[in-house]
């Protein structure tokens, strides 16, 4: 994958699969923006991620992810946090080890960055 020094969130190109909602109620996709070398499984990196209306849940990861929504609403949970509506402009840090659930409403893309935490 050749990855430019500009791109477009909205540049629907390179998607790959992502999670299905649960039951397969909707079906999500990212495209890798930047990460670093080397390319493994514990590399920081920056992907838009778009959904489509359904229930997202994560398991804990030993990662630190922080993203922004563009577009879309979602109830987000953090861990056994309070649910809290998102929408364009929230930013949103999801902590090492806490899982992060979404109940994604409408269309939704989002920009994270995610960091290992060894």
């Amino acid at each position: 994958m050749t990855m430019s020094y500009i791109t477009h969130v909205t540049a629907d190109t390179d998607l790959m699969p992502g999670p299905d909602a649960e039951g397969g109620k909707g079906k999500s996709f990212r495209r890798m923006i930047w990460e670093d070398e080397g390319a493994t499984e514990t590399a920081t990196k920056v992907a838009v991620w778009i959904a489509e209306p359904g229930v997202y849940p994560y398991p804990p990861r030993d990662l630190e992810e922080t993203f922004v929504v563009l577009q879309g609403e979602a109830i987000c949970r953090l861990g056994d946090g309070e649910p809290e509506k998102i929408g364009p402009g929230s930013i949103v840090r999801v902590p090492r080890g806490v899982a992060p659930w979404l109940e994604v409403l409408t269309p939704f893309r989002k920009v994270a960055t995610v960091v290992p935490k060894p």
